[in-house]
């Protein structure tokens, strides 16, 4: 699938590339990004028709994405609010998550994704690729299976969707 998306890229790119010599128009930097992504598009539709799991997993990076930025934005204001509450006792923990993920790229993309949120980090994944083990800043009311399933509902459940 993945091979299939870089062909499609790379022949976007090239046959984008080719119509701006062959027309031999003075495009500008807009113009030539709609015809960039006026050929992806067509071969995106034509690998829709034959092969409908690219179009599920271009749906899945694209729910990971917004379900990150979601989670990007909340921490933000979760650590910015720890910082300016001097008061707030802090209740940090070291989790350990049992994984379902069993490739090596979904494992490093969701300990990265942990890493990239303000306010955890990614410290260990086991040897036999079963657990992953975090830092958090703050563990509501010391509820630690809360804040494991707030993972594995959040950024594990998407990455499988991907079926990377």
């Amino acid at each position: 699938m993945r091979k299939t998306f870089i062909l499609h890229l790379v022949l976007c790119i090239g046959i984008s590339y080719g119509l701006v010599n062959l027309l031999s128009f003075n495009f500008s930097g807009l113009e030539i990004l709609a015809l960039l992504i006026g050929v992806f598009l067509i071969l995106w539709l034509s690998c829709f028709l034959y092969f409908r799991l690219y179009f599920h997993a271009l749906k899945g990076v694209l729910s990971l994405g917004l379900y990150f930025l979601k989670e990007l934005i909340i921490s933000n204001f979760r650590v910015i609010y720890f910082i300016l509450s001097p008061r707030n006792k802090f209740r940090p923990a070291i989790l350990k998550l049992p994984l379902s993920l069993t490739s090596d790229f979904s494992i490093t993309l969701l300990a990265n994704l942990i890493t990239l949120t303000p306010g955890t980090i990614t410290l260990e994944i086991s040897d036999d690729n079963k657990y992953l083990y975090f830092h958090t800043i703050d563990v509501p009311e010391q509820d630690l299976d809360k804040a494991k399933q707030r993972i594995k509902n959040g950024f594990e459940k998407r990455i499988m969707k991907i079926k990377a």
